[in-house]
């Protein structure tokens, strides 16, 4: 395998594990839920995967959040869905100003 290559997925994942940890603790820190609660609802909307576990499992929903922390479940919904790379680039000020 290419060594740029290695080195892109390597970046790709960084950026992941980054932005998963940051929302976690953002999330854990935000509302007091139980680690399993906080991490399962960040893996469920970064992924795309539905439900998470404990009081976010599948005979739940996310409405106990505050507003904050779905401010951020909102943000890694998007980053899922549309890509990690795309929306870091376009929020990257260098990309959009004038030169």
């Amino acid at each position: 395998v290419d060594r740029d290559t290695i080195r892109g997925v390597f970046a790709y994942m960084v950026a992941y594990i980054l932005i998963f940890f940051i929302s976690f603790l953002a999330i854990a820190i935000a509302d007091g839920q139980s680690i399993e609660t906080s991490f399962s609802s960040v893996a469920a909307c970064l992924n795309n995967i539905g439900p998470g576990l404990d009081a976010a499992g599948p005979m739940s929903n996310f409405a106990f959040y505050s507003p904050v922390s779905k401010i951020v479940l909102t943000l890694d919904m998007l980053l899922g869905r549309l890509e990690v790379y795309p929306l870091l680039i376009a929020l990257i000020p260098s990309t959009w100003a004038k030169k």
